[in-house]
């Protein structure tokens, strides 16, 4: 068995809406969404059972993803999951950046490449999606997509490269915490997806700012105001739009080129307690083969 190195990307919600609550308590969703340059790392090791660490040696259990997306596979493709796998977290948690479906994704196509599975994304897709809502989104091969219904409906897509400022509050929130949010108080936002690549290409600037828009933004920032802070040095340090990622807490500014980025992100970084400059990418998950073993 080869060592297995696996980069897992966060993603960004370009534009989120709430469409119902369904009868089951979930909810149908139309988003675009695209995968971003801050990463999470796993290592995937031969070993006699298996075993889920962090890299400083914190034993992670069936609450984390990863271990979920790995025993479920095993036992789907049954197969023995004789594999060590240790677990760099770079991407903030609670932050609507999607890190642990990323790295629950990261896992499936990590086990399919050992295994040698001969599985498409899309077959894969269904597991993903018990496994987490945004999960399905990360095997995505374009890195960016429309996504609908609970988050199974997927459509790749290709984005212009995107220069990003992420910038998160001091605050987090909880997918379940901001659902209940939205139960208490139903906010209808209009947005089109398909019209929304169209214009990030065209570098239409009304109709970005007319479409990017999130469900969550109003009744998350009624409760944490930094969200409405950092949106508002985001444009005022000439982001062509900003809004808030997914359930939140992390708010974004969208740039066509690095440099307006870099220097977007002095004016915001001291009122944000983590802030970063990020692109967007082709591509989700990338796994990579170490020395075998």
């Amino acid at each position: 068995m080869n060592k297995l190195k696996v980069r897992c990307a966060a993603k960004v919600n370009l534009c989120l809406e709430i469409v119902n609550k369904r009868p089951d308590g979930y909810h149908n969703l139309r988003s675009l969404m695209t995968a971003v340059s801050v990463w999470d790392e796993l290592v995937f090791e031969p070993s006699e059972k298996f075993a889920l660490t962090e890299f400083d040696g914190t034993v992670l259990d069936e609450r984390n993803t990863v271990f979920r997306a790995a025993t479920s596979l095993a036992k789907l493709a049954e197969k023995d999951l004789t594999t060590a796998v240790k677990l760099k977290k770079v991407i903030p948690s609670k932050a609507g950046l999607g890190g642990g479906s990323s790295d629950g994704a990261a896992t499936l196509l990590a086990l399919r490449r050992l295994w040698k599975l001969k599985w498409s994304w899309r077959k894969l897709t269904p597991l993903a999606a018990r496994i987490g809502a945004d999960v399905p989104f990360f095997l995505v091969p374009t890195g960016a997509a429309i996504v609908e219904g609970i988050g199974e409906i997927l459509t790749p897509v290709k984005l212009p490269t995107l220069w990003l400022v992420l910038a998160k509050p001091e605050a987090d929130m909880s997918t379940q915490e901001a659902f209940d949010l939205w139960d208490e108080q139903p906010v209808h936002t209009e947005t089109d997806p398909e019209k929304l690549v169209t214009s990030l290409w065209q570098k239409d600037v009304k109709t970005i700012r007319r479409l990017a828009v999130n469900a969550f933004e109003e009744i998350i920032a009624a409760k944490v105001p930094d969200v409405t802070e950092l949106k508002q040095r985001l444009m005022a340090a000439g982001a062509v739009t900003a809004l808030m990622s997914g359930s939140g807490t992390t708010v974004f500014g969208i740039f066509f080129d690095r440099e307006s980025a870099k220097s977007a992100m002095k004016f915001v970084q001291p009122a944000a307690k983590w802030c970063q400059l990020a692109r967007t990418v082709r591509q989700s998950v990338i796994v990579k083969s170490g020395e075998r073993r």
